[in-house]
């Protein structure tokens, strides 16, 4: 394999997290792996907006409880202008009605943070590859 067919398979993400260590974590995390290219990070879900529109990332990997505008909040504007994103919450809240809602909203998939971490890095590759969330 070249070294350009590795830059085109290259899963590019964008992470929106209000906590700057979780930010950190995951760009680390996502930094370990050779085909994720973490382009942009982003810290509350207005700012996310914005970044996620003007990057069109792979995957988005979005907390779901963030200042100026909520994960579902930022993820219902995003897939207003953009209807091919690809948004995946990572949220420290489990409940089903918000994963309900995100499923209806369109969100790829939904991993809690207690989760391992694992299950985060196999849902951002099944997303970039095109083949959807684990759920």
């Amino acid at each position: 394999m070249t070294s350009a067919s590795t830059l085109s398979e290259t899963i590019r993400v964008v992470i929106v997290d209000d906590s700057a260590t979780i930010r950190t974590m995951l760009s680390a995390l996502f930094n370990e792996i050779p085909t994720i290219s973490v382009c942009g990070m982003a810290e509350n879900g207005a700012e996310g907006v914005s970044l996620v529109l003007a990057e069109r990332p792979d995957v988005v990997v979005m907390d779901m409880q963030m200042p100026l505008l909520n994960g579902l909040d930022a993820a219902r504007q995003i897939l207003g202008q953009w209807p091919a994103a690809c948004i995946i919450m990572n949220s420290a809240f489990g409940d089903q009605a918000l994963i309900d809602e995100a499923s209806a909203l369109g969100i790829t998939d939904y991993i809690t943070k207690d989760e391992r971490p694992s299950k985060l890095v196999r849902a951002v590759l099944a997303a970039g590859a095109g083949s959807g969330g684990s759920r």
